[in-house]
């Protein structure tokens, strides 16, 4: 189960529930029964939530401060396992241990911290709960958070320092007029994003047959039937693919996963069912939609260099300002109607991608130089 919340006796319940079925592990992190890798050495704790872009960056800062300190163990706690992280991302990585965290009940925080002792807690993405921020303060355990939102518990907590991921984020802190360690904007997921594509894959899948390749992300149950029926009346299907990514998906549709590395009919819709495709469809789609995005994959596009269009509303999580514009949305029809004018301008189209492209590298530079800022004081403890 997947309760984490502060009642004593729901995660008594759940973690019942995951004992029933074989599930002990999480059963007994839940609370607070977490076990340590290695014999020796100080503590980091890093708590992620359920969010992959926060696993992630998580896994790859262990690698890089598993290289930097030795003699650092590192525990990486979250609420929901995801599958294509853990194990094969971390493999490598020593002094690392991995697995489900505790709930916020106190006496779970109270045990977790106990069997731990670390030197420092680190939020992914998150910061403590009122109740953690309290027990790190009685214990001075100094915190710092990394692409996190500041929530009620900020006031409690004993802050080293904070990484933001965007300019929204720095403001919100800096807005508390408390002293918390802030520092610049830095997104640090920018330098595992896959920079260089192989531009093998759009000739494969096109074949001679068709000349453009179209990708829409984020998508909704309610969206599908709108997308496929506005792409069946398109022009624009008698000369490539459409690909479709999000949830709620009717089974029937075919999904890239099982593609044979051989020529699709032209005029053909492709479910995006796995994250490993997103650096080729980047690299390869003439255009992209966004209805929404997460910031892993919103760097992978940017790095393609690709056209943009988006949802009406959708907010990109940046840590800097971005030159470009892309053009807002709302319906299938007029996203279709876009396409073809990106088709029908190369030059303004490059243009525009380029402008992306630029900013990437631009943030991936920035990060790079941050980065060594950060393993320093982590060696400094």
């Amino acid at each position: 189960m997947s309760y984490y919340g502060a009642s004593y006796w729901r995660a008594r319940w759940a973690s019942w529930q995951d004992a029933r079925t074989g599930r002990l592990a999480q059963a007994n992190a839940r609370l607070g029964g977490l076990k340590l890798p290695g014999d020796r050495g100080p503590v980091l704790w890093l708590q992620g939530g359920s969010g992959h872009d926060d696993l992630r960056l998580g896994v790859e800062l262990c690698r890089a401060i598993s290289d930097k300190r030795r003699d650092l163990r590192m525990i990486l706690t979250f609420e929901r396992e995801d599958a294509t992280l853990f194990p094969e991302s971390t493999a490598g990585i020593e002094r690392l241990g991995y697995g489900f965290g505790p709930c916020a009940h106190p006496r779970a925080l109270a045990t977790t911290l106990e069997r731990l002792r670390p030197l420092r807690y680190l939020g992914l993405g998150r910061v403590p709960s009122p109740t953690l921020a309290r027990l790190l303060g009685e214990k001075s355990t100094p915190a710092l958070a990394i692409a996190a939102p500041p929530t009620g518990a900020v006031g409690l907590t004993p802050w080293e320092a904070v990484y933001p991921r965007s300019q929204r984020q720095y403001q919100q802190w800096e807005s508390l007029a408390r002293d918390v360690g802030l520092q610049e904007p830095v997104d640090f997921l920018t330098l595992v994003t896959v920079a260089q594509v192989e531009p093998n894959f759009r000739n494969l899948i096109l074949g001679s047959q068709g000349d453009a390749l179209f990708w829409v992300t984020g998508l909704q149950a309610r969206d599908w039937p709108t997308w496929i029926a506005a792409w069946q009346n398109s022009p624009l299907r008698r000369r490539g693919l459409l690909f479709l990514e999000g949830v709620g998906a009717a089974a029937s549709l075919p999904v890239l996963s099982t593609w044979r590395r051989e020529p699709v009919e032209v005029g053909s819709i492709l479910r995006v069912d796995e994250a490993r495709w997103h650096p080729a469809l980047a690299a390869a789609c003439d255009a992209v939609h966004l209805l929404a995005v997460g910031n892993m994959q919103l760097w992978q596009i940017f790095a393609g260099g690709r056209p943009l269009s988006q949802g009406l509303g959708l907010q990109w999580a940046l840590p800097s300002t971005l030159t470009v514009e892309p053009r807002q949305l709302a319906q299938p029809a007029a996203v279709l109607q876009h396409w073809a004018s990106v088709l029908a301008e190369p030059i303004a189209a490059r243009e525009e991608a380029d402008a992306y492209r630029r900013y990437f590298w631009q943030e991936r530079r920035v990060a790079g130089e941050r980065l060594p800022e950060f393993l320093q004081r982590v060696f400094d403890w």
